[in-house]
């Protein structure tokens, strides 16, 4: 019998359903979460918001690399004991995170232990689903889900922000803890959905796969604070520069990556001969459709979670706003995805007259718009309502998009394989939303500071090299990582002239403007490739990932 053969006589009760629900939203939540507590971080642990953001980028890909190891031991041991599994080390990062007393610890809890058991908690709930439910049950199943993670998302961004703002940034994590104990006591008897099959591991493949794309996504994450391939700061460990000549850390790291992968490469061709079990199914990464669909959703996801988090930065800086009246101005776009997944799934059957690749096309013109409309309302004069009609056109597009994306990614799949396409799925949309963050919040940062620096140049008469220039853009980058609103002002006020100190405050609006309009140019572009890669999409599919 196949490993995940389903099993016809599974039921789910109530409280087993709670259990997979809060799984998802604890997910969400502890994600969610880290934006808003992000500065009081950064501070607390001698930080800066580009190792967080690469801690973001490296979580996501221990997760996904992860997906495929994962399945291999819910093969070997089954999916409910590899979920209970995950879930205690899930609870022990949490513990971890919480506690740390420096960024590196706090980096291995988040990235290492919870990336690790974030993948079978996130594909365990939709292949249970998938045996347990069917037709119009299923239905509302999907919904609950999709919802549980939007909640989670909302929570982490709104409650967490509001415990961290009173209490600290470690209380932040309490709710996750709370989630954890209750998903510890109502999942201990989901039903067993697979038969055990021994089957080796690939911890080899496994590690290289990891260390080739983890190297790859680092560099990237660390591009606007190190520089694409001149230095902008010496990169050492315990006193060690890397690399010992002045090319940056990027370019080296990107390198290593490239060479583990076609390692990995050569590796998979040699498993698949009779005698080896490789780390990832051929026939499913070979499925072009899946493939496409998998991309296709990435990017939406780096699109969108890159400018809400732009959002975040940019709207304290050109309105006055706090972190949770920013939260509170960002709101529309989640909350009108939400009404419309819901009214798709549960009142209007629009795919019974349109096929569904043609609302993910529409979806996502929907979303191009909204991003053309968010461009011409950030202006150095705009109020938070300027930004409301953008926000809800993009949320119905990444409402439509998010309903029916996955039963086109899923359509050529089977039975069989979707467990392990649900791993790979799931984690690789977490992967686009900490690129989304890396990529499009290092262009708002870079093009802020260096408008920061050219304006105040100007007003001070004065006419910088070239090796000044790029010097006071990386101290002012991090400074705006590193410092607090005030320590920033104060910082400047002991090497610029009141007069200019006088005026800061409108070039800072004016470049964060800027800043915000480069980066929506950039999302529109990657949402413009998004749209051509669905177009090779089929007509329809399942009618759920």
């Amino acid at each position: 019998m196949d490993a995940d053969a389903p099993n016809p006589s599974i039921t789910l009760s109530k409280k087993e359903f709670w259990a997979l629900w809060l799984t998802l939203f604890l997910i969400a939540y502890n994600i969610s979460v880290i934006s808003p507590v992000m500065p009081l971080l950064v501070r607390e642990l001698n930080t800066s918001i580009g190792y967080i953001q690469s801690a973001l980028v490296l979580f996501s890909l221990v997760t996904a690399s992860f997906a495929p190891t994962s399945e291999n031991l819910c093969r070997f041991y089954g999916r409910e004991r590899i979920f209970l599994g995950g879930l205690l080390l899930y609870g022990l990062g949490i513990v971890a995170m919480a506690l740390s007393p420096t960024i590196g610890f706090w980096v291995v809890s988040f990235s290492l232990l919870t990336g690790l058991a974030a993948t079978p908690l996130v594909s365990a709930p939709w292949s249970i689903m998938d045996f347990a439910y069917d037709g119009k049950q299923e239905e509302q199943a999907t919904v609950a889900f999709i919802l549980a993670s939007v909640i989670g998302g909302l929570s982490g961004s709104l409650l967490g922000g509001f415990i961290a703002s009173h209490f600290g940034w470690r209380w932040s994590f309490t709710p996750s803890l709370i989630v954890f104990v209750l998903v510890m006591v109502m999942g201990r008897t989901l039903p067993s959905t697979s038969v055990p099959r021994k089957v080796p591991i690939d911890w080899v493949g496994g590690l290289v796969s990891f260390l080739g794309f983890g190297s790859i996504l680092l560099g990237v994450g660390l591009a606007g604070e190190y520089g694409w391939w001149k230095p902008k700061q010496v990169f050492s460990i315990a006193g060690l520069v890397i690399p010992p000549f002045a090319v940056s850390i990027v370019p080296t790291l990107i390198s290593v990556g490239v060479i583990c992968l076609g390692f990995f490469a050569v590796w998979q061709r040699q498993q698949q001969q009779p005698a080896g079990i490789p780390l990832m199914r051929v026939g499913l990464l070979r499925n072009a459709v899946f493939v496409n669909g998998l991309l296709t959703a990435m990017l939406h996801t780096l699109v969108t979670s890159g400018i809400q988090f732009n959002l975040y930065q940019s709207l304290p800086i050109i309105l006055p706003l706090n972190p949770f009246q920013t939260a509170i101005a960002v709101l529309p776009y989640t909350l009108t995805m939400v009404v419309v997944v819901v009214l798709l799934l549960k009142r209007l059957k629009i795919d019974q007259q349109l096929f569904p690749k043609y609302l993910v096309h529409i979806g996502l013109s929907l979303l191009i718009v909204g991003l053309l409309a968010m461009y011409w309302a950030i202006a150095p004069d705009m109020t938070t309502l300027s930004i409301l009609p953008a926000l809800m056109l993009m949320g119905m597009g990444s409402g439509l998009f998010s309903v029916y994306i996955g039963r086109l990614t899923y359509a050529t799949t089977s039975k069989r394989e979707k467990p392990e396409g649900t791993g790979i799925y799931n984690p690789c949309q977490q992967l686009g939303s900490s690129l989304g963050r890396g990529i499009l919040g290092t262009i708002l940062i870079t093009s802020a500071s260096i408008d920061v620096v050219d304006q105040v140049a100007q007003l001070m008469g004065l006419s910088l090299s070239s090796e000044q220039r790029l010097n006071a853009i990386t101290a002012l980058q991090r400074m705006v990582q590193t410092f607090s609103k005030q320590e920033r002002r104060e910082a400047l006020a002991r090497v610029l002239p009141e007069p200019v100190m006088a005026q800061l405050p409108e070039v800072a609006r004016l470049a964060a403007v800027e800043g915000m309009k480069i980066a929506l140019l950039v999302a529109i572009a990657v949402s413009v490739v998004c749209l051509l890669l669905s177009t090779q999409l089929p007509k329809r599919g399942r009618r759920r990932p």
